[in-house]
């Protein structure tokens, strides 16, 4: 039963993350869509100082280019609500996490670390029904930059702004302590008015397992694709809507990611509190 549960989820993934790239529209140019391969790593620090207010801090490590490059280390900080006292208010969470990212890039004439500021605003539903569990999470995040590798102002880097809708369902196996999840989520990227949309898919496969009381080790697989882009619609000229060559995206991509996180909850405090 587990095993053809399991077959199932891997196909619906599958299924899911084989949408072809197409282009833009409008003609970004002649690019090749491209396929890389990442590796991500991370430590969570977890504790509940009053029973609806948690505190978390993760370390992140990520490597590109098919493993071969170390590409970003963040360090993040977030705080989380759940409102108690009835079981529809404790099924949603009103969340707040702040990330310092150091990007390094030693190609090019130019070398150095991007160091990076993001905030995110989130919000999550939940429910359950027998052993599956439901999750709807809207998330509005902004990234700027502290320092640029090559001295520039940091304010050329600008505000850039995304927001995220994601659904995932989680399916607790009888006997069996790597509980399966699968999620997918939709980037929405933020861009001047009269320009078209754009935005990324992401599909997850995810297992977790409590190696002890207040430890879990989280594994997953996922799938990340964005197409070619233009801001402007065909026969529009980039100038007439204040866009330029930069702001072209030539070749869509695909990025396949494996990670593993590990996360230690600490004793929580508070117990008695009515909060």
């Amino acid at each position: 039963m587990r095993h053809s549960f399991l077959l199932v989820l891997w196909v619906v993934a599958g299924t899911a993350s084989a949408q072809v790239i197409n282009p833009g529209g409008g003609g970004g140019g002649g690019g090749s869509d491209t396929t890389d391969w990442r590796g991500w790593t991370g430590l969570s620090l977890e504790w509940r100082p009053v029973r609806s207010l948690s505190v978390s801090f993760e370390e992140q490590w990520r490597w590109g280019e098919n493993f071969s490059e170390f590409d970003r280390r963040f360090h993040e900080l977030g705080f989380s609500w759940n409102p108690k006292g009835h079981p529809w208010m404790a099924a949603q969470r009103l969340s707040l996490s702040l990330r310092q990212t150091s990007r390094p890039d030693w190609r090019g004439d130019v070398q150095g670390v991007d160091r990076l500021f993001r905030w995110q605003l989130g919000y999550a539903v939940e429910a359950e029904a027998g052993r599956w569990h439901f999750a709807g999470k809207c998330r509005l995040q902004q990234q700027s930059a502290l320092a640029l590798k090559g001295g520039e102002d940091p304010e050329s880097y600008g505000r850039r702004r995304e927001t995220r809708f994601k659904g995932e369902v989680e399916y607790n196996i009888r006997g069996w302590k790597w509980d399966p999840a699968f999620s997918v989520e939709r980037f929405l990227t933020h861009v001047p008015d009269g320009w078209r949309p754009d935005g990324a898919w992401r599909f997850r496969l995810a297992a977790g397992y409590k190696t002890g009381k207040r430890h879990k080790l989280s594994v997953f697989i996922q799938r990340d694709g964005e197409g070619r882009y233009n801001p402007a619609e065909p026969g529009v000229a980039l100038a007439s809507i204040g866009a330029g060559i930069d702001d072209l995206r030539t070749a869509g991509s695909v990025r396949w990611t494996v990670g593993a996180k590990w996360r230690y909850r600490l004793k929580s405090g508070g117990r008695s509190s009515k909060g």
